[in-house]
């Protein structure tokens, strides 16, 4: 090959090499501008979440009955939600004891058999040892402590979607483990120690108009045969009801109008003269 052609093919592989590093350079400064953009809406919706957190926490002190608040629009071009729920309206399935598990699943689960072998599953699921109970399940999948979330039954042995989701409204992870009995279903009711089907009957009723303001007040309501067997689980009862929630979740979103990225921030907040302490924060 003469000179000529050498230098040819030198130009030719030199402008390969500048085509190739060209489009690598504007690659790189695409995905450089994209990420700052994307950066920049985060930091917008970010703004947006801190500002319905506030927004919360004014209408919660001024209507401590509130439990969200509807997607405002903020400006500019900036939007928010927030609500706020009592997990103690729910039961806590990684403290709740195996009887009160058996109440709450076999109020959607008819079978005994499939109740028991249900319920000793998500024990042995949550409990530290390795020892299964009589119908559970002891294998090496097990988390061996408490659930994450409610959704997490869906890996223990026997729950579907399907039983999961007819059990999520009546189940939570979240909270001290006591239940409101002013907020709760009648499912999670059931649970506590010496209530009654009247007594259930009428704190669902009363719980409208005029809700039951303590443990004694309640006792002084019922029928003697009610009252009798109220008593005789007195100090049970006392430790796993309240009256009014030892905590709320408040969920708190914000994002830019017409983008997907959004900000959520998950806040345990604790009522306490008429205003709402946050105790624990977790920032998606």
């Amino acid at each position: 090959m003469s000179s000529r052609g050498f230098a040819l093919l030198a130009v030719l592989w030199t402008l390969t090499a500048l085509t190739v590093l060209t489009g690598a350079v504007l690659s790189v400064a695409r995905l450089g501008s994209t990420t700052t953009r994307n950066r920049v809406l985060l930091a917008r919706a970010a703004w947006a979440r801190e500002a319905c957190t506030e927004i919360l926490e004014v209408r919660s002190s001024q209507d401590p009955s509130v439990r969200e608040v509807d997607t405002v629009d903020l400006r500019p071009g900036t939007w928010c939600t927030a609500a706020l729920d009592d997990p103690s309206a729910k039961l806590n399935l990684n403290v709740a004891d195996r009887a009160a598990l058996v109440s709450v699943v076999q109020s959607v689960v008819h079978r005994p058999t499939a109740v028991d072998s249900l319920v000793d599953a998500l024990l042995d699921w949550r409990d530290p040892d390795a020892i299964p109970r009589r119908f559970g399940d002891e294998s090496s999948a097990n988390r061996n402590g408490p659930l994450a979330d409610v959704w997490e039954l869906q890996y223990v042995r026997g729950f579907s979607n399907f039983l999961v989701a007819r059990l999520e409204p009546l189940l939570t992870t979240r909270g001290t483990g006591v239940v409101n009995v002013n907020a709760a279903p009648t499912e999670v009711l059931a649970t506590l120690p010496g209530v009654t089907v009247e007594a259930v009957r009428l704190l669902v009723q009363r719980r409208k108009s005029a809700p039951i303001r303590d443990a004694d007040a309640l006792v002084g309501l019922l029928s003697p045969g009610a009252r009798h067997v109220l008593l005789a689980a007195y100090p049970e009862f006392v430790r796993a009801a309240a009256f009014a929630p030892p905590q709320l979740v408040a969920v708190v979103t914000g994002g830019v109008r017409a983008r997907p990225l959004v900000a959520r921030v998950i806040l345990t907040v604790v009522p306490v003269s008429g205003r709402l302490a946050v105790v624990r924060r977790e920032t998606e």
